[in-house]
C-alpha cells in the first residue's frame, strides 16, 4: 500500500467513525422525542409546560439555568390548566407573567411554588389573599385579587393559549418540552441533564 493510499485509507476510517459518532448522539424520534399531531403556532422557540403545583417543577425550575445554558437556547414557559386546581395557579402565574414581560424573577416564580405547595391549604380564604398580597408586593406587582380588567382579559388570553397549547401537543403530565410546537422532548428517555439539553438543542435546529 503506497503512502496515497494509505492516507486516504486513514482519512476514510476517521469520517466513518465520526459519522458513527454523531449518528449515536442524534436524538431518534419516538424515544427521545416525538412529533404532535397538531403543531401549535406562534409560540417560543422552545416552552416548558409546567404546574405551580408540581413537585417535579419546582425541581426543574432549579435546572433550567444550566439546560438554558448546555443547549444555548431561550425557555419560556406555559402553565397548564388541567384542572380546576391547575386553573388558579395558572392565574397566580399568569398575574406575575403579565406584569413580567412574561418572565417572572426566579424569587418570585419560587415563592409561588411554595404557596401552592406548602402555605394555600394550611390558609383559610383571608389568609391566601393575604399572604398573596405580600408576596406580589415584595416584587412591586399587582396581586391577583387587585387585577384591573385589562389585566384580568390578558391572564385569560394566557390560560386560553395555554389549554389549546394542551390539546394540541396532548400533554398530560409536567413538565414537559415542547420545541418549535411540533417536537414533545420525552424526558424520562434522558438520563443527564446534558442529555436532555442535546436533545432540545437538536430539536431547536431541527427544520
Amino acid at each position: 500500500m503506497n503512502t496515497l493510499t494509505k492516507i486516504f485509507a486513514s482519512t476514510l476510517f476517521l469520517l466513518v467513525a465520526l459519522t458513527g459518532c454523531s449518528e449515536s448522539e442524534m436524538p431518534k424520534e419516538g424515544v427521545k422525542y416525538t412529533v404532535v399531531e397538531t403543531p401549535t403556532e406562534g409560540i417560543a422557540d422552545v416552552v416548558e409546560v409546567f404546574s405551580l403545583g408540581c413537585g417535579h417543577c419546582r425541581n426543574m425550575e432549579l435546572m433550567l439555568p444550566e439546560i438554558k445554558k448546555l443547549a444555548k437556547v431561550d425557555i419560556d414557559q406555559v402553565h397548564v390548566t388541567f384542572n380546576e386546581s391547575a386553573q388558579y395557579a395558572a392565574y397566580l402565574y399568569n398575574t406575575a407573567a403579565i406584569q413580567s414581560n412574561g418572565k417572572p424573577a426566579a424569587e418570585l416564580k419560587e415563592a409561588l411554588f411554595a404557596f401552592v405547595q406548602d402555605q394555600a391549604t394550611d390558609l383559610d380564604e383571608e389568609g391566601r389573599k393575604n399572604k398573596l398580597g405580600e408576596i406580589f408586593s415584595q416584587h412591586d406587582l399587582v396581586s391577583p385579587f387587585d387585577l384591573n380588567d385589562e389585566q384580568k382579559e390578558q391572564v385569560y388570553q394566557q390560560m386560553t393559549s395555554a389549554n389549546q397549547l394542551e390539546q394540541n401537543a396532548k400533554i398530560t403530565g409536567v413538565p414537559a418540552f415542547l420545541v418549535k410546537g411540533k417536537y414533545l422532548v420525552e424526558n424520562g428517555a434522558h438520563d443527564s441533564l446534558e442529555d436532555l439539553a442535546n436533545t432540545i438543542r437538536y430539536l431547536s435546529d431541527k427544520q
